[in-house]
């Protein structure tokens, strides 16, 4: 619903204009994706009435109704889709598995190479593995530099949806996909190892983000997770731009799921997540705890790679996530319900200066 990208499912309206903005993006450094799937179709396809005399091969039956224009133009058997009513957009739901996948498939090489396209977006996921793997071929072989391909899901375990996990449902597209967002309707108050097994996609290789209510940020920052932009519930980027400063994409991950993670609490509801790199570590902290606690944290200095004599620790200023504050060695930290820190260890010398 965007003025390069309008119709739902069906990319291919306005590629000059499409092309210019990802010339845009790509001066500036940046990839390009879009929302293109194959779970709906717009009344925008011109092969709309193609399809239509197919039958349910490609649209799917069902009890009609919905908005005016599918009324008055599909009439019958048809399920209605998404609509978005100031672009007139009206979506009728697809079969699933079907020829289309083909058009779709064809369809993502030409975005490729004809509208700069870098990636795309899939809303949950209407077709198959083997589907899967060509779109990643194709993007793989006709993509620019770094392609990528990002999974949202609507937390799927409920009763309209069977109880589906939404990891467990799309477990076998996860080797080609490389970030995920599976946030919508996920509760946030949910026990650890549901975090790092539904939501994370740690387990699993991938990354992931937060959605509803914009997530916890504390919690988020032990799977290196923020909410997305422009999403509601909160600004990442003040967070962001503490990640640029202690040089987070060069560091090491060391989460509070391992044997032997090289910092923790002492506590089964308060974790802690190390990020590492030479004479420096960041530590997350969060809590599950029903109130308010104070822990001394555990410190395996020799995993860190720091002396521990050298040491200094502190809280720094991220306006929106917590206050600059620093600690001594040992000293109890306390945290908040749902709060957490994050915790600079940064390396000083210790020798006394000559004058």
């Amino acid at each position: 619903a965007t003025a390069i990208n309008p119709f739902i499912n069906y990319p291919f309206l306005r590629p000059g204009e499409m092309h210019a903005y990802a010339d845009s993006l790509h001066a500036a450094g940046m990839r390009f994706k879009i929302y293109y799937t194959v779970r709906e179709l717009t009344n925008h396809a011109p092969e709309l009435w193609a399809l239509r005399s197919l039958g349910t091969e490609v649209l799917a039956g069902g009890p009609g109704g919905g908005h005016s224009w599918l009324q008055e133009h599909v009439v019958d058997n048809y399920t209605g889709g998404w609509v978005v009513p100031q672009l007139r957009d009206v979506a009728l739901v697809t079969s699933g598995i079907s020829r289309w996948h083909n058009f779709y498939v064809e369809g993502m090489q030409w975005l490729t190479e004809h509208a700069g396209v870098d990636g795309i977006y899939l809303d949950d996921v209407a077709f198959d593995r083997n589907t899967m793997l060509r779109i990643r071929r194709v993007l793989t072989a006709h993509g620019g530099p770094g392609e990528r391909i990002d999974l949202h899901s609507a937390n799927q375990f409920d009763k309209n949806d069977g109880f589906a996990s939404s990891a467990n449902l799309y477990l076998e597209h996860f080797p080609f996909i490389d970030r995920l967002w599976f946030g919508e309707y996920f509760n946030y108050d949910s026990p650890p190892d549901y975090w790092l097994v539904e939501m994370s996609g740690i387990p699993f290789g991938l990354m992931g983000e937060m959605l509803q209510g914009g997530g916890n940020p504390w919690r988020g920052m032990l799977f290196g997770m923020t909410n997305r932009l422009p999403w509601t519930g909160g600004d990442p980027r003040e967070l962001w731009r503490a990640w640029d400063r202690f040089g987070l994409p060069i560091s090491q991950m060391r989460g509070w799921w391992m044997t032997k993670p090289p910092v923790t609490t002492g506590r089964s509801d308060v974790l802690a997540t190390s990020y590492l790199r030479p004479g420096h570590a960041m530590i997350a902290v969060a809590s599950w705890a029903t109130d308010t606690t104070a822990v001394a944290l555990r410190v395996d200095w020799r995993a860190l790679g720091l002396d521990s004599t050298r040491v200094r620790i502190s809280a720094p200023e991220i306006p929106g996530f917590q206050a600059a504050r620093t600690f001594a060695r040992g000293e109890r930290i306390p945290i908040a319900p749902a709060r957490g820190w994050l915790l600079a260890f940064d390396t000083f010398d210790a020798r006394p200066h000559a004058r």
